[in-house]
């Protein structure tokens, strides 16, 4: 019987283990999603102004003037301040091999036409890296968003 509850305890300790693993490396990925999408969250915020460049990582992003012109066009062409839109879904990958990903993606009626921005980061060991910036016109179906019914589109 006391060998019987030994075994018994060392399994629920075991069990016990496993489960604080599991959710301490959600808290952690979790974190650095919340830090990921307050970036993303800011660089669309202030995506006309030159300074924003310089939370695009230049190993990612070596060509700094095509981030420059477009940055310029949004606040000249498109006048980025009087924006019609919001953050509309997030979308999360796992790279077999490879890094996890996340990209979070939002939609604008613009004066010069109607875009949605996907700002797509790594979620590294310790932190969260822009890796990729790409804008497309709304009307492109795009698959990484899961509730369509937040799509600017179909905003009622």
């Amino acid at each position: 019987m006391n060998k019987t509850l030994k075994i018994i305890g060392i399994i629920v300790i075991i069990i016990l283990i496993s489960i604080a693993i599991l959710f301490f490396t959600a808290y952690r990925k979790m974190n650095k999603v919340e830090l990921a999408q307050k970036d993303a969250d800011d660089i669309i915020s202030n995506l006309d102004k030159t300074y924003i460049l310089n939370q695009f990582p230049p190993k990612n992003f070596p060509n700094r003037a095509q981030l420059q012109n477009v940055v310029s066009e949004l606040d000249l062409k498109c006048d980025w301040k009087n924006r019609d839109g919001n953050f509309v879904d997030f979308y999360t990958m796992k790279n077999v091999g490879g890094t996890n990903q996340v990209a979070f993606i939002y939609e604008y009626y613009l004066k010069c036409d109607s875009l949605r921005f996907i700002l797509t980061y790594n979620l590294f060991a310790d932190n969260a890296e822009l890796s990729r910036f790409d804008i497309k016109p709304l009307e492109v179906e795009n698959s990484m968003i899961i509730y369509p019914e937040k799509q600017l589109k179909n905003r009622r």
